[in-house]
């Protein structure tokens, strides 16, 4: 069973890193033969490659992250197509896992603070069940564009977020308030409701099309008028030669 990595000596990560940078194992074989995780070994790796010796060495302090640091951090994975290693390497974090801890206390609805800020900031506002899924129904039919849709209906990127999860998860009844005695018809709708609902919705996914339909013309468009001067080039220069 591997150690934190904090527990681990200057002398013992040189060690761990010289098996698989000298010797030329795999951090999954140092993993199986020494029982360090094969992720610590590949931080262990990285640090030194990037900071030298001091890069492995305990930090005694904890590294205070800004607001908005913390915000790009979040928004960048919530976009997809990366990871918390990923980040973790590029904005310089020692633990994937609080970058984990941020998206967490984002998509609950909280904005991650500054390090050591007790209080958290309010962030989103009240909405009924009805609302809550017609923004999930709106973002889904824009191809899961949040920001829009925290900008649309004025809600936070969280809220959104969370919403869409759930929604696609457990339908129209997980987006019911359950808590206190005031529950929202046990999370059923009317069947006028629905109908108004999924107007909406076919509206919104309408209004995307169209617009994807517009902009494809227009770079069609582009793309012909661009062929054609080309042409007309060619043929400008060609005359010129003879």
């Amino acid at each position: 069973m591997g150690r934190k990595g904090s527990r681990y000596t200057l002398k013992e990560k040189f060690f761990y890193i010289g098996l698989v940078t000298d010797d030329g194992l795999s951090t999954m074989a140092v993993e199986r033969l020494h029982g360090v995780k094969h992720s610590q070994v590949q931080q262990w790796i990285e640090r030194y490659e990037a900071d030298g010796v001091d890069g492995l060495k305990v930090r005694r302090t904890q590294r205070a992250y800004s607001q908005k640091l913390k915000l790009e951090v979040v928004q960048k994975y919530l976009a997809g197509n990366t990871s918390y290693p990923q980040l973790a390497k590029e904005y310089g974090i020692p633990n994937a896992a609080v970058i984990y801890q941020w998206v967490s206390l984002y998509t609950s609805g909280k904005l991650p603070q500054a390090t050591r800020r007790a209080t958290p900031m309010k962030d989103g506002r009240k909405t009924s069940q009805t609302e809550r899924i017609e923004i999930a129904q709106w973002t889904i039919a824009n191809d899961h564009n949040y920001i829009e849709a925290m900008k649309h209906f004025n809600v936070s990127y969280g809220q959104v977020y969370a919403w869409v999860k759930k929604f696609k998860q457990g339908g129209e009844s997980a987006l019911a308030d359950r808590r206190g005695k005031a529950k929202e018809d046990n999370g059923q709708l009317s069947e006028v409701d629905r109908l108004k609902l999924e107007n909406k919705r076919l509206q919104a996914r309408l209004t995307y099309v169209s617009t994807e339909v517009a902009v494809l013309k227009k770079l069609q468009e582009i793309e012909r008028r661009n062929a054609v001067q080309t042409t007309n080039t060619k043929q400008s220069n060609n005359s010129h030669k003879k």
